[in-house]
């Protein structure tokens, strides 16, 4: 029996009808595909520092504490992004033709002649006027017939009177002063040698009025046929339309 058995066991198929193998009876996969849990959507990574090995949703490792975030999702990134497009922007705005904002620019005050309805005109002033700028007091007194130069030329003597009527002092300069002959032909302050070998020069250079006090003083000009005075209000700029004058040619013919 038993080997017959054994014989008959030889002719058998897992196919056979009535078999739990056959394939009508096999396993079919679930129709639903969703994850069991959302940590295993995620894909594994691994920790740039201690590279431990750490799911793709977190944010920190949590054995060495690193960031894992992304650069493009840090707050450092945006913000420097923010700023870059800032300044391409501003740097449009200012570059591109017509588009740069018109700023005025400050407008300088104009002297004023003392006395004077507004408006006045400070061109070919009488001796002894008196015209203001900002703080500054100046008058033309007097002029003469000082004395003659090495080469011949005469040296006119012009003397004027400042006063500083504000709160801060105000600086005196020499290089502010020019003589205008009747040709227009114009000249600075005279630095140089009488026809005796005495030096001469103005008495201001560089000064410096302390508020409310008053300061004289005798400014020297090697010119033939002298006829203006002009002063500069502004020493920084020589600005034509800005500069006061003074007419001498009456001082001179009575003195």
């Amino acid at each position: 029996m038993a080997r017959g058995d054994r014989k008959r066991s030889k002719h058998l198929r897992f196919s056979d009808p009535g078999s739990r193998f056959k394939e009508k009876g096999r396993y079919k996969p679930q129709a639903d595909r969703s994850p069991i849990s959302k940590t295993f959507t995620r894909k594994i990574m691994f920790c740039r520092r201690c590279r431990s090995r750490v799911v793709s949703n977190v944010s920190h490792c949590p054995y060495c504490g690193r960031n894992l975030l992304p650069f493009y999702r840090r707050f450092w990134f945006w913000l420097a992004t923010v700023f870059l497009v800032g300044v391409a922007v501003a740097a449009l705005l200012f570059l591109t033709p017509g588009l740069q904002p018109t700023i005025d620019p400050p407008k300088t005050p104009k002297p004023i002649v003392v006395g004077a309805p507004e408006g006045t005109p400070f061109k070919d002033l009488a001796p002894n006027t008196t015209i203001s700028y900002n703080t500054l007091s100046v008058t033309v007194t007097n002029s003469y017939l000082y004395d003659t130069s090495s080469s011949g030329i005469p040296i006119i003597a012009v003397e004027a009177r400042f006063h500083n009527d504000g709160t801060t002092s105000v600086t005196l300069f020499s290089t502010q002063w020019q003589l205008e002959s009747e040709s227009g032909a114009r000249v600075d302050c005279f630095v140089g040698k009488n026809t005796g070998g005495e030096n001469i020069k103005s008495e201001l250079e560089t000064k410096s009025l302390e508020p409310g006090s008053t300061y004289i003083t005798v400014l020297y000009f090697a010119i033939d046929d002298p006829s203006l005075v002009i002063f500069a209000p502004n020493a920084v700029s020589f600005s034509e339309e800005d500069l006061v004058t003074w007419n001498l040619s009456s001082l001179l013919k009575s003195n």
